[in-house]
Formats: C-alpha cells, structure tokens, sequence
C-alpha cells in the first residue's frame, strides 16, 4: 500500500471514527446511566483499535477514490503516437490503386527526397513538483512523529525528575496491606511500592516491572485499602497498555480534535471503572469513605505524567 493511498484510508477513517465519537460524546450521558463504566471502556477501546488500522475506505462511511493513472498506449496504437512511414516504403494496398501516371512522376524524384528520414518529435518531460496529496502525506507523517516524540519527551522529563524522590516503603503494616490488596485484585505479585515527596495521589507506573508511588502521608489516611485496591485494579486490567494503544491512535490522527476529546473521556472512564470494581460488595459506609478519599485527592495538584500511568 503506497503512502497516498495509506493517508487517505486513514483519513477517511478518521472522519468516520469522529462521527461515532461525536455520538458517544453526546449520549455518554445516558450510556452511563444504562452500562457500566468498564463497558464504555470496552467500546471506547474497540474504538482505538479500529483506528489504527487502515481497511479499505469502502467499509467506512465516507468513501473516497483515488486517481487513476493513465496509461499511455504503446507506439503505434494511437495516431497520436504513429509516426509517419519512410516514403521510399511503398504501400502495397495504395499502389495497387494509383494509375500508372503518379507511379511513373514517383520515379523521378530525387534520391535524396526518396531517402529522407521522417522529421521526429522531440518530447520533453517536465520534472513535475510534489503534488498536494505528497505533502498532505508529509505534513501528517510529520505531526504524527512530533506528536509521539513530544510525548515521549514529556513522560521521560516527568519520570526522571520524579523518580529521584522515590524512597522504599518500611512500614511493615502497609507492606502487609499492599500485599493483601493485590491478592484481592488477582495479581501475580504485589508492586513495588515507594514513598515520593512530589506526589499528592498514588499512581502507578511501569509496564513490565510496576511501581506504586505514595504520597509520603499516604499511611495515616482512611480508606487506605480502597485506594491501593484502586491502584491494583489498574495492573491487574492493563490499563497502562490501552492507554499506550490510545496514545497511538492519537499520534495516527493528530488532526482530528475529537480524537484528543476521546482520549480524556477513556482516562476518565478508566477511573470509574477501577472505582466501580473497588466498591463493588461494599457497604454504604465503605462508600462514603472511599468517596470522602477521591474528594480529597480531587482538590489536591495531580502530578501529570501523560498516559503513562495510573492514578486514583
């Protein structure tokens, strides 16, 4: 598949994926009261995968063909292309219908004229400039590299001046409590767990080898094991990986705005998922303080490490 053909697949996919975007946007609403967050996460990221990659335009709802090249017809199928036969080369089929009297002033022309070479047509080809389909190609290949580039930039900034505030967790009764909620969440091993002075939330971070980042008081908080439990919950679904494949679908179609819209609704919708999940069984007063715990979290700065972490 050519890199023209490639562009308008994905943008013509791209105008497709925004009108079922802009549905979803417009009914998320009732959609909530009817399904559950982690459902509309499931459609969310059906969505991101159907994204990325480019079927034919056909099975989108906008269509669009792509130009035609023009074949040129080989020389002598075309009287545009033929060039005139030698004139001492008689026609069989035309002598046969001269009178003697054209055959006989025929003889007599000079020897040069009889001989001479048809005068050929010099064709000169023009070195076209790029097209407007090329640089369209260019520009999107362009910003979606900046795009993923600048991401990347952005997390690694994040992560290296964050991380050097890491200190291990020595408090053995939240040692404990860690690793009784990542066996309630289903995981194979708990995470490694660090205080970080820089944090007001706990996240996690890491894809194969995660870590869970604690604020510094996170001990003496209420509601503890519900917002480890939250954390586990978002190892235990990959939720660092979809929003890894989101990211990619972003970086695919940077220019479409609904696709960045799309993406803050995923992370929320992730969010209540894993709050969903965590209350699941829980009393009324379990819930009022979980919700008391969000609420404190809300009001504090979140650090911002893009979509490469977790947190409550």
């Amino acid at each position: 598949m050519s890199g023209a053909k490639l562009f308008l697949n994905g943008f013509g996919l791209s105008l497709s994926a925004g009108a079922v975007i802009l549905v979803l946007l417009l009914i998320r609403s009732g959609l909530a009261r009817r399904y559950s967050a982690r459902w509309r996460c499931v459609i969310w990221l059906l969505l991101a995968v159907r994204l990325l990659i480019p079927l034919p335009l056909e099975s989108g709802i906008l269509q669009i063909e792509l130009p035609q090249r023009l074949s040129q017809p080989k020389y002598g199928q075309s009287d545009a292309y033929s060039f005139p036969q030698r004139s001492g080369v008689p026609n069989l089929e035309a002598a046969g219908q001269q009178e003697e009297g054209a055959a006989d002033q025929a003889s007599v022309l000079p020897e040069s004229e009889v001989n001479q070479e048809p005068e050929t047509t010099t064709v000169l080809l023009k070195k076209a400039g790029p097209s407007p389909l090329s640089i369209a190609c260019g520009v999107w290949l362009g910003g979606g590299l900046l795009c993923a580039a600048g991401q990347l930039l952005r997390y690694s900034i994040w992560r290296r001046r964050t991380l050097r505030w890491n200190q291990p967790v020595q408090d053995k009764s939240l040692l404990k409590m860690i690793k009784e909620e990542s066996s309630a969440a289903k995981l194979p091993q708990p995470p490694r767990a660090y205080y970080n002075a820089t944090l007001s939330a706990p996240l996690v971070l890491g894809y194969f080898r995660p870590m869970l980042l604690l604020p510094e008081e996170f001990s003496a908080r209420p509601a503890a094991g519900a917002v480890l439990r939250h954390e586990c919950i978002h190892l235990k679904r990959g939720d660092l990986f979809w929003k890894l494949l989101l990211l990619a679908a972003v970086c695919v179609h940077w220019y479409n705005p609904l696709m960045w819209i799309m993406r803050e609704a995923v992370h929320q919708d992730l969010e209540l998922a894993c709050d969903e999940a965590v209350l699941e069984g829980r009393d009324a007063a379990e819930r009022i303080l979980y919700g008391s715990a969000l609420l404190e979290h809300a009001k504090k700065p979140a650090a911002r490490a893009g979509v490469f972490r977790g947190n409550a």
